[in-house]
């Protein structure tokens, strides 16, 4: 299979400058269950082809904003430590730019850096996560950077952090979720709670970074991942949430990770590619 090196191939080019840098991090140094999400980067871009890039509810081109994509690093033997030093500085060299990051994992590890990178920038930053899990191990299989600790490590920083879609969490997660009284929504609060979006809203102080483990998404719609939990949200609960965040907060940064294709769930790829343009949409319109 031929390589698209761009997003939105040929039609990445539509836009006279380039105000948007797709940045790939395919790191998977600590995957559970199913692995390949090395491979996600790749498969994201060489689905986005295949999109329209005529936006159905934003009925505008928003690939004219300027889309350019980066060359896909190789992480093959490095330490997780180099590499996420190296996701740090391509994602601050790009926000010095005056260029708006998407980072392509990878596992949910590539988070952190990035977050880093916008961190130096925005110091009041508000970190939003989409997830079925509550990553807040100290460490897992004795490994403090796994993908299974990532927002531990961003509260280490002091990085305030919503979580949504949550639905798959250790005992010892959930003890410090309460001993720090921290209201994370759950699946089952989303579904009892119609005004659920309208709280995430009001919860945010300061810029956004947006962090998207497809996981959070229901396996119905993205099946292609290492853990896939069932009851997910749905895309018409994500794009709802991701349309009054970028409405009402300024995002300055996202990542989508842990995407690994799958044969027979080609579609997956397609559907994480159009979250990527519709999300697009949103913050720029």
């Amino acid at each position: 299979m031929t390589h698209i090196s761009q997003f939105l191939g040929e039609e990445a080019d539509l836009g006279p400058e380039k105000r948007i840098a797709i940045l790939s991090a395919p790191l998977a140094s600590s995957v559970s269950w199913l692995g390949g999400t090395e491979l996600g980067p790749q498969a994201i871009i060489d689905a986005s082809p295949a999109l329209e890039v005529f936006d159905d509810e934003l009925l505008a081109e928003t690939v004219r904003l300027g889309i350019a994509t980066r060359p896909v690093p190789d992480f093959t033997g490095l330490a997780t430590a180099v590499a996420c030093g190296q996701i740090e500085n391509a994602v601050a060299e790009e926000l010095a730019g005056g260029m708006f990051p998407v980072l392509l994992g990878g596992e949910h590890t590539v988070t952190v850096p990035a977050v880093k990178a916008c961190l130096a920038q925005y110091p009041d930053l508000h970190v939003v996560q989409i997830d079925a899990h509550l990553d807040l191990r100290d460490q897992y299989e004795d490994n403090p950077d796994s993908h299974a600790c990532v927002m531990r490590r961003l509260d280490e920083l002091g990085v305030p952090f919503t979580q949504i879609g949550i639905r798959s969490f250790s005992k010892e997660e959930y003890e410090l979720v309460q001993a720090k009284e921290w209201r994370p929504f759950f699946m089952h609060r989303i579904r009892a709670e119609p005004d659920w979006i309208e709280q995430v809203c009001a919860g945010i102080k300061g810029p956004v970074y947006f962090t998207c483990d497809v996981d959070g998404l229901d396996p119905a719609i993205i099946p292609a991942t290492g853990t896939p939990e069932p009851d997910g949200m749905t895309w018409r609960e994500t794009i709802d949430l991701l349309r009054e965040i970028s409405r009402r907060h300024r995002i300055v940064g996202m990542d989508f990770v842990e995407f690994s294709p799958r044969l027979g769930a080609e579609h997956a790829a397609f559907t994480v590619a159009k979250l990527i343009y519709r999300t697009l949409g949103y913050i720029f319109r």
